[in-house]
């Protein structure tokens, strides 16, 4: 299961990248680091918000709900409704 968190970390990041248009994160780049930046820092708004959430459902199955999109403030506010739903 730590691989695949870790992959989905990776991924998110990666998303908020390509879809803030911030570019490509970089192989030798620590996503870590990105994780608990407030997401407007990331350049991610709400409407950006909303498309890394279908992002997410459609590569690993797993949807967000409006109420939970409402409480996102960070990366890795994400990574605990995905892992909260995976459970």
């Amino acid at each position: 299961m730590e691989r695949n968190q870790e992959a989905l970390k990776r991924r998110l990041v990666e998303l908020a990248f390509e879809i803030a248009g911030e570019g490509e994160l970089g192989e030798d780049q620590d996503y870590e680091v990105y994780l608990t930046s407030p997401l407007p820092e990331l350049g991610v708004d709400s409407l950006t918000a909303l498309e890394l959430a279908v992002h997410l459902e459609r590569e690993f199955g797993t949807r967000l709900e409006e109420q939970e999109l409402t409480q996102i403030r960070t990366l890795e506010d994400i990574v605990r409704f995905v892992e909260a739903k995976g459970d």
